[in-house]
């Protein structure tokens, strides 16, 4: 047979990588280099022998190049106001960005430095120090008029596309289905007559920043992955991080964590009080969002075994959980 299959993902070789590394970087020697991890993107973990690096490899249609040269330029501007963020590798022709010419299609490559994770016991000045960074970042974004051409992290990101992705996931339950509908409604009515889209409480935002996505080099959070940038409600970009860390803490939003960082940020930028009221409303449409990212990340790299009845069982009733609790407010 002549024609090549058509073909949705491909794994590059870490051989092959190693290779381009080694002609693309001055830093770059002596390496191994291994596959990582795999989700949105493709993650290879690069060992030489002083350090380690990563590489990151996106999915075919994911974004177009220029959004992930906006991302590096915002990373370079942040780092140039000592701001801690990942730190991406410039290659010896002064870039950062290389495309990769895939079976499935163009794919993009950057090379960060590693990202020590040594957290200090003093948690409450961390998180202290996370807020006042997060804060400072949002700041900064409106001082500067970050260019973001991705999609806007907005009520149709949180609730329209999701409902869109998994609906046909939900046909046998179209009770639970409905349930969503019109409950993301409420919660979308209670955003919009709550929070309006302008400065500072719409703005840059990250858009997944938890736990996975920021390390502790002793109380220095150091933030990074920003693949989920665009532009979107401040209360939100927030949320995120409460959002994650209540799936082992359904108190977490009255603890001392989420305390120290709503402080934190607030010695940069004050919130509103709707900004506050809304945090429960933005946790419950970011388990909606969860579902749907899952069923578009399900059509690009992973198998199907994992999102059936058991998965929509419990995710929904994570979301339920919210949703009464941000109708109560």
């Amino acid at each position: 047979m002549d024609s090549i299959f058509k073909v949705r993902y491909s794994q590059l070789s870490p051989d092959a990588i190693k290779d381009e590394l080694i002609k693309r970087y001055d830093v770059i020697e002596h390496i191994q280099c291994e596959f990582f991890d795999s989700g949105m993107n493709d993650i290879y973990r690069i060992k030489t022998s002083m350090e380690y690096y990563y590489l990151r490899i996106s999915q075919t249609g994911m974004h177009d190049e220029k959004d992930y040269e906006e991302e590096i330029n915002i990373l370079l501007d942040l780092l140039h106001i000592e701001l801690p963020v990942v730190r991406p590798v410039r290659a010896k022709d002064g870039t950062f960005l290389w495309k990769i010419n895939a079976p499935e299609g163009t794919r993009y490559g950057v090379l960060f430095t590693e990202v020590k994770n040594k957290p200090s016991e003093d948690k409450k000045t961390c998180f202290r120090n996370l807020g006042r960074n997060i804060a400072k970042m949002h700041q900064r974004a409106d001082e500067k008029h970050y260019l973001c051409s991705r999609k806007p992290i907005d009520l149709t990101a949180l609730i329209s596309e999701p409902l869109e992705r998994i609906q046909p996931y939900l046909k046998n339950r179209e009770t639970d289905y409905e349930f969503l509908v019109e409950s993301s409604k409420k919660l979308g009515k209670l955003i919009e007559d709550k929070l309006q889209r302008e400065e500072p409480n719409y703005g840059f935002c990250h858009g997944d920043l938890h736990s996975g996505n920021i390390f502790f080099e002793e109380m220095t959070p150091v933030i990074f992955d920003f693949d989920c940038m665009g532009y979107g409600y401040r209360a939100y970009d927030l949320c995120v991080y409460a959002w994650n860390e209540s799936y082992q803490n359904n108190d977490y939003l009255e603890g001392e964590e989420w305390r120290a960082l709503l402080e934190g940020y607030e010695e940069i930028r004050l919130l509103g009080v709707q900004e506050v009221q809304s945090i429960e409303v933005f946790i419950a449409l970011r388990q909606l969002w969860l579902m749907g990212l899952h069923a578009d990340v399900m059509q690009r790299n992973a198998g199907c075994c994992w999102y059936n009845d058991n998965y929509f069982n419990e995710q929904i009733e994570i979301y339920r959980n919210w949703y009464q609790k941000a109708i109560k407010k």
